[in-house]
């Protein structure tokens, strides 16, 4: 399923609420000011009958009705009442009944709809002042109309504003997002508490406790391989010593044969332990500030560091471009991954391989590569290659899988970058380090 967004689901509730409500109070915002407007026309209607009681406006003539206007949409007519059964009210078509109460009533006549006001005056005499319903009703639902108009167009103003709100006040958990996203094996620092409200609080408090159990498991770990792997040194040295003295001592070839076997298998424990200890160091190593090294001595060390190796397996090592200089970096480090990077070359290439290595620098970074002429790792296995104690099924039995392992820890910690990929009849690895400014 996919996740839904808090943001929007306030959104769609708080704005539903707010529509709903809306055509709620514009209805009955509606109603009242449209029946205000009809309730002012009626007014003006029984104005007029008074003005005609107090004979303010008197008829001309005994049989005569008053037309305000020949327009047949905006006239008044005033008529008076029949003593018949049931009248005509003149230049309107009505037929009104002498029975008919005083008041207001709505009626049909003339292919027109009309108001009438029945009134009775102090002499006894009764008049109908009629008007046209159709502009009445016109002009009171415009004026309804208008009284709507401002929270039509404050509508939307107030959704923005609930937009911007519900996104600022939310904005502290993107905030936190981006914080933990951040965070890795080597920096699992607690979430700050400084302007969370007090919903989210807890359950920042409780990541918080989680990074603390997940920080210190992994503490823990580490110094169980850091420890494992120092105490180990000492026993290997010694049986390294020991089988070197045994070595004057053997008169037969297959004795010679089979301490040769030994002391390789003791070598390759030797260098599964150095790089235990280097994976360790690089997991929980802090940063360390930057020094002016040469990029010579780095580049040499770590070729001196394989040429028995590569003398034995018959590896034509060397190097293919070489950029001089001194830079800001940190030694240790970028010594490590170098270091690794030809030894994993050296080791992996088939007997009698090559391997070139070279040294790029520039203004922003320098580029360390090694380029060997061995069988290449498969595109799908590029990332897993990375992974500690991760071999190819492919790769000899020489190797512990944990180089290139050891370059992506360093890499992360010193903000390099790491580029593995195949080449022409052969693999290449670039590690690329961003330099100190100065």
């Amino acid at each position: 399923m996919r996740p839904r967004s808090l943001t929007f689901q306030l959104l769609v509730w708080i704005g539903s609420v707010i529509v709903m409500t809306g055509v709620v109070a514009f209805g009955f915002s509606f109603v009242f000011a449209y029946q205000e407007a009809r309730e002012l026309q009626d007014g003006q209607l029984k104005e007029i009958g008074a003005l005609v009681d107090r004979r303010a406006m008197t008829f001309l003539g005994a049989a005569d009705a008053v037309v305000s206007s020949p327009n047949t949409e905006v006239r008044v007519v005033i008529d008076r009442l029949g003593a018949g059964a049931t009248g005509m009210l003149r230049a309107t078509g009505l037929m009104i009944p002498a029975t008919i109460s005083d008041g207001f009533h709505d009626m049909e006549g003339g292919a027109q709809s009309w108001r009438v006001n029945i009134q009775t005056l102090s002499n006894g005499e009764r008049i109908a002042v009629a008007e046209p319903s159709a502009l009445r009703d016109e002009i009171a639902r415009d004026g309804a109309m208008r009284t709507l108009v401002p929270a039509l167009l404050l509508l939307p103003v107030l959704f923005i504003v609930i937009v911007v709100i519900v996104r600022v006040k939310l904005a502290p958990l993107a905030r936190l997002s981006s914080v933990v996203d951040r965070q890795t094996e080597t920096s699992l620092d607690p979430l700050s508490e400084q302007g969370l409200t007090v919903e989210v609080l807890p359950f920042v408090r409780s990541i918080n406790r989680l990074i603390e159990r997940l920080r210190n498991a992994i503490s823990y770990q580490r110094r169980f391989v850091a420890s494992a792997a120092h105490e180990l040194r000492s026993p290997l040295a010694a049986l390294s010593l020991q089988a070197e003295n045994l070595d004057s001592a053997i008169s037969t070839p297959d004795a010679g044969a089979r301490l040769k076997a030994f002391q390789s298998g003791l070598r390759r424990t030797h260098r599964l332990v150095e790089q235990l200890l280097e994976l360790a160091r690089s997991e929980q190593a802090a940063p360390r500030p930057m020094q002016t090294v040469s990029l010579r001595a780095i580049a040499t060390e770590a070729v001196n560091s394989v040429l028995d190796m590569a003398h034995e397996r018959q590896v034509d090592l060397g190097f293919e471009r070489f950029d001089e200089g001194l830079v800001q970096l940190d030694e240790a480090a970028v010594a490590v991954v170098v270091r690794n990077l030809v030894d994993n070359a050296v080791r992996y290439v088939p007997s009698g391989g090559k391997v070139d290595i070279s040294v790029v620098h520039s203004d922003r970074e320098v580029m360390f590569e090694v380029v060997d002429s061995g069988h290449g790792i498969p595109p799908e296995e590029l990332q897993r290659v990375l992974e500690p104690f991760y071999r190819l099924d492919h790769s000899s039995s020489i190797g512990s899988g944990l180089g290139l392992s050891i370059v992506s820890e360093v890499s992360k910690r010193t903000g390099g970058r790491l580029v593995l990929e195949n080449v022409d009849r052969g693999f290449r690895a670039r590690y690329f380090q961003p330099l100190e400014q100065q």
